[in-house]
């Protein structure tokens, strides 16, 4: 996989040298290219809430930045196809009041030590924080001087992935609901090696631009698929990764 991604670097990289101005025909450059870093706001989440998740205590984004180098192809002084490469890091970090959620937890003290799978009542606070090497494919709209439209979708490669937290002031009835109850003042869990190795998903973004050089840019990515397998049980329902980018755009 490292070496499939290093070919697509260098095939961009090749576009650029020849055509690093751009070939200006009917009035327009046929070639664009643009650089730009941001901020990523969201989160990795069931759509809807289920009814487990009773009160959400508190909710922070982490570090979870975009560096990206995106190609337009303009077929019309309007209308063109814009691919590239990024690197994403989506996260968050989230404390929930639970009640009756599946999950798997491990308990290192206490009257009760080990792992239990059941149903947990109590507090939550989960971390996470994936990295992504993103492809996108949009089609590209500029409809004025000062503004570009994108909509497509996404391919993206997980290489690395957080994806834990603790749970405490609460019980777990292991194995079900009608299991034994075990008392949880602390407890953890870990699923990072579970994570899926890839993400698809929707893409939208916009960029207004203040010179002829530099913009300020918002970009939506709206994954369709799960973080988790279908045959993961640690938690009882699909979890799908939504955030939106806000940064500064820099033509090239």
């Amino acid at each position: 996989m490292k070496g499939y991604y290093t070919k697509i670097v260098l095939v961009l990289w090749a576009l650029i040298s020849i055509n690093s101005h751009g070939s200006a025909q009917n009035g327009f450059k046929r070639w664009e290219y643009k650089v730009f870093a941001g901020y990523n706001l969201g989160g990795t989440s069931p759509l809807p809430l289920p009814a487990e998740i009773r009160k959400i205590n508190s909710w922070s984004p982490g570090f979870a930045a975009t560096l990206a180098f995106h190609i337009t192809r303009w077929i019309s002084p309007e209308w063109g196809i814009t691919s590239g490469l990024a690197i994403d890091l989506k996260g968050m970090s989230i404390d929930a009041d639970v009640k009756y959620m599946m999950t798997s937890l491990v308990v290192g003290e206490g009257d009760n030590t080990g792992r239990f799978t059941g149903m947990f009542t109590g507090k939550n606070k989960t971390t996470t924080r994936n990295g992504y090497l993103v492809l996108p494919v949009l089609a590209t709209y500029k409809p004025f001087e000062k503004w570009t439209f994108r909509l497509g979708g996404y391919f993206a490669s997980q290489r690395d992935a957080k994806f834990e937290g603790n749970a405490s002031n609460g019980y777990i009835r292991n194995g079900g609901p009608a299991g034994d109850r075990i008392n949880i003042e602390s407890a953890t869990f870990d699923f990072s090696k579970n994570v899926r190795k890839v993400d698809a998903g929707l893409m939208a973004s916009a960029d207004r631009f203040f010179t002829n050089k530099l913009a300020v840019t918002g970009q939506l990515s709206w994954g369709l698929i799960p973080i988790f397998p279908s045959d993961f049980n640690g938690i009882p329902y699909k979890m799908y990764t939504i955030y939106f980018m806000t940064g500064i755009a820099y033509k090239l």
